[in-house]
């Protein structure tokens, strides 16, 4: 049956073949991804990188475990982006202590103010 075939035909199935196989083969190598920086990259508000932050100064030997806990979550799609109410209940769930700083704001009339222009 391969007698039948131009030598034309045969040579490109070759080379398409070639170049699926090639194709796999980058597939395979695929580049090691740093768990950190996908994290800090899913990192959605400000309260979210100050507990990250905060998580590493405070527990620098259980920083690595809660950064790969949620780069496991991310990557298996159980959330898609982490704010700060989700890494506090992270964070609560591993059994660490990690409070934000507390933080009041005054608004009025649409633009944040000091508490003197707030009371006035």
């Amino acid at each position: 049956m391969d007698d039948a075939l131009p030598d034309e035909l045969r040579l490109k199935m070759l080379k398409r073949l070639l170049s699926a196989q090639a194709q796999k083969k980058e597939e395979r190598e695929v580049q090691p991804v740093d768990p950190e920086r996908v994290v800090y990259s899913k990192l959605s508000d400000d309260r979210a990188l100050e507990l990250v932050e905060k998580t590493k100064q405070l527990y620098p030997r259980e920083y690595p475990v809660v950064v790969s806990v949620l780069y496991e979550m991310l990557n298996r799609g159980i959330i898609d982006k982490l704010d700060g109410l989700t890494v506090l209940a992270v964070l609560r769930r591993l059994g660490l202590d990690v409070r934000p700083e507390l933080r009041i704001k005054f608004v009025k009339q649409g633009r944040e103010v000091d508490f003197e222009d707030y009371v006035k």
